[in-house]
């Protein structure tokens, strides 16, 4: 039985029937979703999950199932449903279905919510149109299995959108595509991921009695979702290619994640010529994938027990305590400090220790001291600096403080590091300088200004990374990203960098900071009267954070932002690990303080053993 409501049963949902109003009220709220199912039902979703089924019976009265008890029993929030939806009757009293509809939806979202669900129900009620290019039909589609032979039946299988095409191609058909939703690239491997998905979706495509079951239902779906009204726009004619195609709909899409995923579509052979791919744009109710922004990631929760190894078994110094970390409501006591004492604050010095300038490297104290107080007036106390090992404020104390003691081996340095910059002098450097040339504060982590054998001046700015990956865009910044006549507008028009030069196209987490950095420098080479000929960006980061780098078929935020830049862009913009970096130092400075220090800075942060 193909997905298709009887005759008796449809007619319940036209104009006089018992179910008119309700569908009315279904089709009027974007957050539900009407979908018909085999063994004439009609179920109700929002964001995948199932809110009410319709069983309509012949002889009898229609059988209501409502929304699955788990999601509203022995809730410690009060949230419950305060209408009940169990008799045909019910679906008649609108202000009872209302009632229903807001608490079901309500408890589905805080029960089980995903970014996929949203981005699943926005795609289909997005493309409910004949006047679109694509037409979502139906959502979570499995194939009935009794319409198949055993012997050819597929593994349990579910399709989270069906989606026509409106348009015929070459061949005059129109396509069918099973289609995947998702968000960002946090997982492109295992059950959920890309591959495993083209897997399935070639079972379906290679099966001649799954294909048919599924033409059937597509046929069925538009022909009755016609007759209900639930597509806009005026009917099409179709003409459907008889084997169907697959789809990804990645919403939350950075260009690093597009870059990154049409590299995996092309590994996959010939089946990637097949597949489309819809890049949607960020919705504002669709968070940043977890993946990328939430928690911890594995390279940071390796660095975490590493930095705690580190403080233990180097420094041989206690734990400290991060007075950010909060008891749980629901959480004892015991467990609480069991969660602090093992995991949160495993990498935190304790304030003694932190005034000692413990989180520095030994051997350079007294200049990271005095360093500190030229900087600050005094030494600080600012904790995540001072005390908190896994962030990246201390890094280029680390590095380069000890780096500047010898100005002749510095510049060896960046002369090998930039070497179309012919760098002989370095005359002038600062940690934590913010020029404010593009008026939002934004600061280079180190700051140098050279002379090369010419006795021209350049400068270089160093943006310094460990675990950090991307940083959300202020309301500030956006507004100055859509203001034509900004600094950042401004700069990055005259700038000749980029290949496109419209400043929204960095408005996303991955990009902003690497390109505030880089047009902060630029814009001191376009002030009036400015002394420097040359500017370099630098950033400085770990190999093992696959965020900025690039690894396999992922494509990191480095390679993603460098596709943005023309070649007199890519020419003032650069980045090294912090291994080659090291490697480097290692090649000019040879005195014995300056092996502890590189020996220091090995241990500390790239053998990472956890």
């Amino acid at each position: 039985m193909a997905r298709t409501l009887s005759a008796a049963s449809l007619s319940k949902y036209f104009e006089g029937g018992i179910y008119y109003d309700f569908l009315q009220y279904v089709k009027s709220d974007k957050e539900l979703a009407f979908e018909i199912r085999v063994n004439d039902e009609v179920m109700i979703y929002c964001q995948k999950n199932l809110l009410l089924r319709i069983s309509h019976r012949k002889n009898t009265s229609d059988n209501i199932t409502m929304l699955n008890p788990r999601y509203y029993t022995n809730r410690k929030d009060g949230l419950t449903l305060s209408a009940q939806l169990r008799e045909p009757a019910d679906l008649q009293d609108m202000a009872k279905v209302k009632l229903y509809f807001e608490d079901a939806k309500a408890l589905c979202k805080k029960y089980k919510s995903h970014d996929e669900f949203i981005v699943q129900q926005q795609y289909k009620a997005d493309h409910s149109s004949f006047d679109e290019e694509f037409l979502a039909i139906d959502m979570e589609w499995a194939p009935d299995q009794a319409k198949i032979p055993v012997e050819y039946r597929v593994a349990k299988t579910k399709i989270d959108l069906l989606v026509v095409s409106n348009k015929p191609n070459e061949d005059g058909k129109h396509e069918v595509y099973l289609a995947e939703v998702k968000c960002g690239l946090g997982a492109v491997d295992g059950k959920s991921g890309i591959e495993d998905h083209v897997r399935m979706s070639q079972g379906i495509i290679n099966n001649v009695y799954v294909r048919q079951a599924l033409l059937q239902d597509v046929t069925s779906i538009i022909k009755q979702k016609t007759q209900l009204q639930l597509f806009e726009g005026s009917p099409i004619r179709y003409n459907f290619s008889e084997r169907p195609k697959i789809m990804f709909i990645l919403a939350n899409s950075s260009e690093y994640d597009k870059l990154s995923f049409d590299r995996i579509i092309k590994n996959l052979g010939e089946v990637g010529h097949d597949i489309k791919v819809e890049y949607l744009a960020s919705s504002k109710e669709i968070q940043p994938a977890k993946a990328h922004y939430g928690g911890d990631s594995e390279y940071r929760k390796a660095c975490r027990l590493h930095q705690a190894w580190f403080r233990e078994n180097v420094l041989k110094l206690k734990m400290g305590r991060n007075h950010s970390t909060r008891k749980g409501t629901n959480e004892t006591a015991e467990e609480f400090e069991h969660r602090r004492t093992t995991e949160t604050d495993i990498a935190i010095l304790t304030n003694a220790d932190a005034a000692r300038l413990m989180n520095f490297v030994p051997e350079y104290h007294e200049e990271i001291g005095k360093a500190l107080c030229e900087d600050r007036g005094k030494i600080p106390t600012d904790f995540g600096l001072m005390a908190n090992m896994l962030r990246s404020e201390h890094v280029p104390w680390n590095v380069f403080v000890p780096m500047m003691t010898d100005l002749v081996a510095a510049a060896k340095c960046f002369s090998e590091i930039l070497p179309h910059r012919d760098i002989t002098t370095i005359f002038k450097w600062q940690i934590e300088y913010a020029p404010n040339t593009i008026n939002d504060k934004t600061a280079f982590d180190v700051y140098i200004e050279y002379k090369t054998s010419r006795g021209d001046t350049g400068i270089i700015g160093i943006e310094v990374k460990y675990t950090e990956e991307g940083y959300s865009v202020g309301n500030k910044e956006f507004a100055m990203m859509q203001d034509p006549e900004s600094a950042y507008s401004v700069t990055t028009r005259n700038s000749e960098c980029f290949v496109n030069n419209d400043p929204l196209q960095f408005n996303n987490p991955d990009f902003i900071q690497l390109w505030r950095n880089h047009i902060l420098g630029l814009a001191m080479l376009q002030q009036k009267k400015t002394k420097y000929l040359y500017f370099d960006s630098l950033t400085l980061y770990p190999s093992g954070n696959t965020h900025f780098h690039s690894t396999g078929s992922h494509i990191g935020v480095i390679e993603a932002y460098e596709e943005l830049l023309t070649n007199k862009g890519k020419d003032t913009f650069h980045a090294i690990t912090y291994e080659d970096f090291f490697k480097v130092l290692g090649r000019h400075y040879k005195s014995n303080r300056s092996l502890l220090w590189l020996k220091y800075l090995e241990t500390r942060y790239i053998n990472i053993i956890h």
